[in-house]
């Protein structure tokens, strides 16, 4: 078995860490750990131990957990206070003295495991805006509602807090619109637009690069050299689901099959299958995944025909292409900029 399967299967997260923010928050809504930790197969003496580690799977089931405990409707947009800048201490000094916005993008992308390991920071330009993607380590954009608005949440309020103007930003979510508009207005600024079947921040380039009022370009550097010489690892997948969504990402355009990335692990179809599985998905699934998000960012940049976008996603002619993308959303894509 390939020993890229074997790091994507062993990778792990320390408990502390991770979850520290989210039990202190259980203990102020009088939430008892236990109910969190349920079915993760993590207790609460576990957590104790500061070198108990989580996988993904683990992590994700505990915050789905928080979803159905909290039963308010800011709790997901209070546990984004306690996320950023985190509880890991190379990676809180960088974030800290972000030079500029991009500085922090481009730290986040490269170790925001540490911060929060359910979620991968992608970032996607046209001419006018960076489109930055909040990828589940699922690929499941709609069940994970509560953990892209901690994560939003907290994007939001810590820039505003670096002395980022994030008044001109728009914020995408897959799923549809909830009951508690008004949280969004207090911890965002904005009302999200939803039913939009993509988590992404649209943020203009012309502000990427910016000077920070309390960034410091020396302790950043430092700090992001501090991170790498205790070997932690760049731009790592978090799980198999990501590995392949950024796998057939990379070469959409003649996307290897399903058969082509087994074998790239050194496992069988079946196995590839059954492990993508546990995971909650599936080849198919990642694909149209990525298609869909694709064709959502080419739509929302205004330069392709969908003829163009059909031949760009590897579709044969832009009929097949319409068909799939009224599968996924529901409606055609002419239709998409002004529904979402």
């Amino acid at each position: 078995m390939h020993k890229l399967y074997h790091a994507l299967a062993e990778r792990r997260f320390l408990a502390q860490e991770n979850l520290l923010g989210l039990l202190e928050l259980a203990q102020s809504r009088g939430v008892h750990p236990d109910k969190l930790l349920k079915g993760s197969s993590i207790f609460s003496e576990d957590i104790e131990d500061a070198s108990t580690m989580l996988s993904a799977q683990q992590l994700l089931a505990i915050f789905k957990n928080a979803k159905r405990s909290f039963g308010a409707d800011d709790g997901s947009f209070l546990l984004g206070q306690y996320l950023l800048p985190g509880n890991h201490p190379q990676f809180a000094s960088a974030i800290l003295a972000s030079p500029t916005l991009l500085d922090l993008i481009e730290f986040l992308q490269k170790f925001g495991f540490l911060s929060q390991p359910l979620i991968e920071f992608k970032s996607v330009y046209d001419d006018q805006n960076l489109y930055l993607q909040l990828l589940p380590v699922d690929i499941d954009d709609y069940a994970n509602d509560f953990l892209i608005e901690s994560i939003s949440s907290a994007f939001f309020s810590f820039s505003r807090w670096l002395g980022v103007d994030t008044s001109s930003w728009f914020c995408l979510h897959a799923f549809k619109e909830p009951k508690y508009q008004e949280q969004f207005l207090v911890h965002y600024g904005l009302r999200p637009k939803f039913a939009s079947h993509i988590n992404a921040i649209i943020i203009p380039r012309a502000s990427l690069s910016e000077q920070l009022p309390r960034g410091s370009r020396a302790r950043f550097d430092l700090a992001c050299k501090l991170c790498k010489q205790k070997n932690l690892p760049e731009k790592s997948s978090r799980s198999l689901s990501l590995w392949v969504y950024q796998s057939l990402q990379d070469e959409l355009s003649q996307a290897p099959g399903l058969e082509e990335l087994a074998e790239r692990l050194e496992l069988s179809p079946a196995s590839f299958k059954r492990h993508l599985k546990v995971e909650g998905g599936s080849y198919q699934t990642i694909l149209d995944s990525v298609r869909r998000h694709m064709a959502i960012y080419y739509l929302h940049a205004g330069q392709l025909s969908t003829e163009e976008i059909a031949q760009k996603l590897n579709y044969h002619d832009k009929h097949n292409f319409k068909r799939s993308f009224r599968r996924w959303t529901g409606i055609n894509p002419s239709l998409y900029l002004a529904s979402s």
